[in-house]
């Protein structure tokens, strides 16, 4: 077995991995949702968000007149940081736990993504729409360009 050492050179009789190492985390187990699992899973984030929004908009047209920026920041909230907000901190949005999913950093799969794989991943997404889709498909892991991007990976909850 090596290992590397600071420089990066490898020592003699080491390999360079420890018996942790993500490199040898082995997914044979592990089940892949599937794109249209995943789809199914973002169609019900968007109607969950459009619910939230307009029972949110209702409820700020009883106060009357609220200022701009209040109307704004629930927006952007909900728009921009629902997704990478719960990704985050609870391991998936609303509509990939109802379909039993979970994001997770590819490398150490017991851990949630940190916010700013989250916030990667989400503008990945956004910016590609349904081409970061495209290699969902042709992936054994089934990772989307903005899973391989961010680091992350979407697992079936067992």
């Amino acid at each position: 077995m090596e290992t590397l050492d600071t420089t990066g050179s490898v020592a003699p009789g080491q390999s360079g991995r420890n018996d942790k190492s993500p490199i040898e985390l082995n997914y044979d187990e592990t089940i892949f949702p599937n794109l249209v699992t995943r789809i199914k899973a973002l169609f019900i984030d968007v109607v969950v968000m459009l619910a939230i929004f307009t029972a949110t908009t209702i409820f700020i047209d009883t106060f009357g007149d609220i200022p701009n920026f209040v109307k704004g920041s629930i927006a952007i909230f909900m728009f921009y940081l629902y997704d990478p907000i719960l990704t985050t901190y609870t391991g998936s949005t609303l509509g990939q736990k109802i379909m039993k999913l979970k994001v997770r950093r590819y490398q150490y799969p017991e851990k949630h993504i940190s916010l700013t794989q989250a916030l990667l991943r989400f503008i990945t997404k956004g910016l590609l729409g349904w081409v970061s889709f495209l290699t969902v498909t042709g992936n054994k892991r089934k990772r989307a360009i903005h899973d391989i991007v961010s680091g992350s990976i979407v697992m079936k909850v067992r």
